[in-house]
């Protein structure tokens, strides 16, 4: 039985199995031909990202697979910002786990090999349609996630806001944001049961919960 993706949406989204695109279903549906046969357009510069599904957390390795056969293979990643040790570190996640975008690299490729590539469960299908993205999608996520790859680590300090020391000598005690200056931040805590104000890194600092 072919795989089948049903969509919750008009647009990408992280995390659930159908989140690939109303988009895809669109382009799919416009290709389909009342012989019930699959379409697979002539590639071109413009041509369409077809949606491959994964193995379980394989989807680098199948990525690394299909790149060795000659198809062109888009792999999202998200770059994010995590704090370990009381300091921000930048990791890296696939944004749609299981799924890749491929298209063949010259016109006399075909895109059915993809299914038996090691890594690959199915190319993703919409009844007897190959679901796509074109390339003008795909170039506005590549967009999007460079932007979002750009972004500083973590929230803003304010004033007023409730902190806990995440690391350095007060590790572990509470107190309230007063001033925040570049990457030195101001905190108001109460020692030997007087208010004292104590002028921390940014990166010693979390929000309390």
């Amino acid at each position: 039985m072919d795989e089948t993706l049903y969509l919750d949406g008009s647009a990408l989204r992280p995390g659930a199995p159908s989140a690939v695109a109303a988009a895809a279903a669109a382009a799919a549906q416009s290709n389909r031909l009342a012989s019930g046969s699959t379409v697979v357009p002539f590639v071109s510069a413009a041509s369409p990202w077809y949606v491959c599904m994964t193995k379980p957390r394989q989807e680098a390795y199948a990525a690394q697979k299909l790149r060795e056969q000659g198809y062109e293979l888009y792999l999202p990643v998200l770059e994010s910002w995590a704090r370990l040790s009381g300091r921000w570190t930048k990791k890296q996640s696939v944004m749609f786990p299981r799924y890749a975008f491929v298209r063949p690299s010259r016109p006399a490729q075909g895109v059915w090999p993809v299914r038996s590539t090691p890594g690959v469960t199915t190319l993703v299908k919409f009844g007897p349609v190959l679901a796509c993205l074109s390339q003008e999608k795909v170039a506005a996520l590549q967009a999007l996630l460079a932007v979002q790859a750009a972004a500083q680590p973590g929230q803003p300090l304010l004033a007023g806001q409730q902190v806990v020391f995440a690391s350095g000598p007060l590790k572990g005690l509470n107190g309230i944001v007063s001033s925040v200056a570049d990457e030195r931040v101001s905190v108001l805590m109460t020692l030997l049961g007087q208010d004292q104000t104590v002028v921390a890194p940014a990166n010693d600092l979390a929000v309390a919960e």
